[in-house]
């Protein structure tokens, strides 16, 4: 098939070019996806349709997969130059026939400023993760062969050019270096990291709103699914447990006021996780005017408490200035009686 002509070899594992490291061994693991799934629906279905919404955004629907896949496969092989600093970065000469190529597969439905944003965002992701999988083949070598023979001789699989782009625009280059660094120190701080796989947040919501008639699920349904192990029948880290019960609580105390109006899944996922512009953390969607109104309580609300602060703050610094005052008249009084008695004769 022409199709098959253009895809990348697989990645043959490393086994027998780095030893065991540390005691761990290297184990044989699956190469990069090829796409070979997607295109035999292609062939027996035609242009697979992929629905991408004005609420999320981003691809839903059962095919969602087998275009993020396609997504990479075209990355990966056409885009040479993987050391621009982001998608937008990339040639147009070469982002149109990859787009190209994309629709004449995809029925790719939606908003046409939808489909672009949501096209764009995949192929920087792709590239993005394409160029991760290959940063830790490149730390590897470094670290088992040395850093020369990393530069010149990359794994088995991997295109010469995209990783000698790398080397010289991204891994060697010390502001690149410092900024990876701060970004890894960042990520080690997250502690709620969700288990969706394949299967994206934005794609569980629109399957469940469409098993609901089109109403939101509930966001602490959503997060359980994507946080908890049913198999293990355990939370990915305790955090992640504490933010669930937060929500369950918010809720429960929320509607047990008299005469309350039932909690929105908007409003909860702002008090529940709190607040991310343009964003629904837990839900995968855009924000509705609604949430955006409670962002703007939310944002008032944590400007009164710092105006109080700051209130405080003030009159514990007159109340300070008083005693420093107050003191320092004391020293003066003190010191004129001292004066007093010394012209006196007093010499006690």
């Amino acid at each position: 098939m022409e199709s098959q002509a253009s895809l990348p070899p697989i990645a043959q594992p490393q086994n027998d070019v780095l030893p065991e490291n540390n005691g761990e061994i290297n184990r044989p693991t699956r190469g990069p996806t090829r796409g070979i799934e997607a295109q035999g629906l292609i062939d027996k279905q035609g242009k697979l349709p992929v629905p991408i919404p004005q609420l999320f955004r981003a691809p839903v629907g059962k095919h969602a997969a087998q275009l993020a896949s396609r997504i990479g496969v075209e990355v990966r092989t056409h885009v040479i130059d993987v050391g621009v600093p982001r998608w937008k970065a990339v040639d147009e000469s070469v982002k149109a026939p990859i787009l190209q190529r994309i629709m004449d597969k995809f029925d790719l439905q939606g908003d046409p400023i939808d489909v672009e944003k949501a096209v764009a965002t995949q192929c920087g992701r792709r590239l993005s993760n394409h160029n991760f999988v290959l940063h830790k083949k490149y730390k590897k070598l470094k670290e088992t062969r040395g850093e020369e023979y990393a530069r010149n001789n990359p794994p088995a699989g991997v295109n010469p050019e995209q990783w000698t782009s790398l080397v010289t625009k991204k891994w060697t280059v010390p502001k690149w270096l410092e900024r990876s660094e701060k970004n890894t120190s960042n990520r080690s701080w997250s502690k709620t990291k969700h288990r969706c796989g394949s299967k994206s947040l934005p794609v569980r919501v629109a399957a469940a709103m469409h098993d609901n008639g089109g109403v939101v699920p509930a966001v602490t349904e959503m997060y359980k699914d994507t946080h908890f192990n049913k198999d293990t029948q355990k939370w990915i880290s305790s955090e992640s447990e504490v933010l669930y019960d937060k929500m369950v609580q918010i809720e429960t105390e929320h509607n047990a006021q008299e005469g309350a109006i039932p909690i929105t899944q908007e409003e909860l996922s702002v008090k529940g996780l709190k607040a991310k512009s343009g964003y629904v953390k837990g839900l995968g969607i855009r924000p509705s005017s609604s949430i955006r109104t409670v962002n703007r309580e939310y944002v008032t609300h944590l400007e009164g408490k710092v105006q109080e602060q700051a209130e405080k703050i003030q009159e514990q610094a007159e109340g300070i200035e008083a005693a420093n005052n107050k003191i320092e008249e004391q020293g003066k009084t003190l010191a004129s009686v001292m004066a007093f008695l010394k012209q006196q004769g007093f010499t006690g």
